[in-house]
């Protein structure tokens, strides 16, 4: 078996190529697709983000795809250089379900990766086995590539909220009061595909820098994240004051392979003592209901141990959703020495 490493750039149909890889392979989730690719590239630039990304070849036939942005990080006052989405961290790299051979795939794949992270004189890569769902083997997949290359295997617990009729019955009390005394108030509705006008475009790029105290990320990247909806990667949910008919808050609900992910929130600070998010939240699970979607997946659990304060606030609030469903995934870390 001959395998060999291609430059996305030197690659013809490099983005349908990507994509077939992708959804062609168990471990292909929300962050592997192209659009993902493309919106984490562009959130990035404002941080010089390289994209370094390649595909394996096997025996002259493309196999696998890679995912590696470089970006800059401030530390210290220093400007670091590290491999890592805007999201945070790596996807872990992708195969065709048929690939010859998946461990020594994997392997190349990680020793290109870390020889690609070497030469831009990068730093501290994060690495996530996620797919939309868990194997038994994932545990000793990560396991065993870390002892390979030399990385940190960590394990993580991210709240899981299971998706089935009765899941609004069981959400925190509070909860369902909040939604009660706020929801006649707004109109809570699904925009999707090309529901999704320049003009609601703008609305939730204006809407996010609100609610955020500001642009941190550039314009075009809110037009790469609302592709993403628009090309059936997901749906946002609007939440309209029916008295003075401003939008108060729209949340972007991420489902490729039928699984959910939270993806982008922005609420009006005018309508902040009127539970806005959890109505938006509400109407996503009436959503992924109507939809048939098993499972909806509320980011990392807070480890009390080591955790701030705003973060274990962050996880209780999730809890409220997930009522205590947790699923574990693992990922691998190493600071690369220059």
């Amino acid at each position: 078996m001959n395998l060999q490493a291609v430059d996305i750039r030197e690659a013809a149909r490099a983005p349908a190529l990507w994509q077939e890889i992708v959804d062609a392979s168990d471990d292909g989730w929300i962050l592997h697709t192209w659009l993902s690719h493309e919106f984490n590239l562009c959130a990035g630039e404002q941080y010089n983000a390289q994209d370094l990304s390649f595909f394996v070849y096997e025996d002259g036939k493309p196999v696998g795809v890679v995912p590696l942005i470089v970006q800059e990080k401030s530390v210290g006052g220093l400007k670091e250089r590290e491999a890592m989405y805007y999201s945070g961290f790596l996807p872990w790299p992708c195969f065709r379900q048929d690939v010859s051979n998946r461990e020594e795939s994997e392997d190349f794949a990680f020793a290109e990766l870390e020889r690609r992270i070497r030469g831009a004189d990068a730093h501290i890569p994060l690495v996530l086995l996620m797919p939309p769902q868990s194997s038994t083997d994932d545990e000793d997949r990560v396991k065993r590539i870390a002892a390979l290359h030399g990385f940190t295997p960590k394990q993580f617990d991210r709240h899981m909220v299971i998706i089935t009729e009765g899941t609004l019955r069981t959400v925190r009390r509070t909860f369902r009061r909040y939604y009660k005394k706020y929801a006649p108030f707004f109109a809570l509705s699904i925009a999707e595909g090309s529901a999704l006008s320049p003009e609601l475009e703008e609305t939730y790029f204006q809407l996010h820098i609100k609610d955020a105290g500001g642009q941190f990320r550039s314009r075009e990247s809110y037009t790469k994240q609302m592709d993403s909806a628009r090309e059936g990667e997901g749906f946002y949910v609007v939440a309209t004051h029916k008295e003075s008919g401003i939008i108060a808050g729209m949340l972007l609900m991420s489902l490729y392979k039928n699984a959910a992910y939270p993806n982008s929130i922005a609420v009006d600070p005018d309508f902040a003592n009127q539970s806005i998010s959890y109505l938006l939240y509400w109407k996503a699970i009436e959503e992924l209901q109507e939809r048939h979607v098993p499972t909806y997946e509320f980011g990392q659990k807070a480890d009390p141990a080591s955790a701030t304060q705003k973060e274990l606030t962050i996880s209780r609030f999730k809890e409220g959703w997930s009522q205590g469903h947790t699923r574990t995934i693992w990922g691998m870390e190493k600071l690369l020495e220059s």
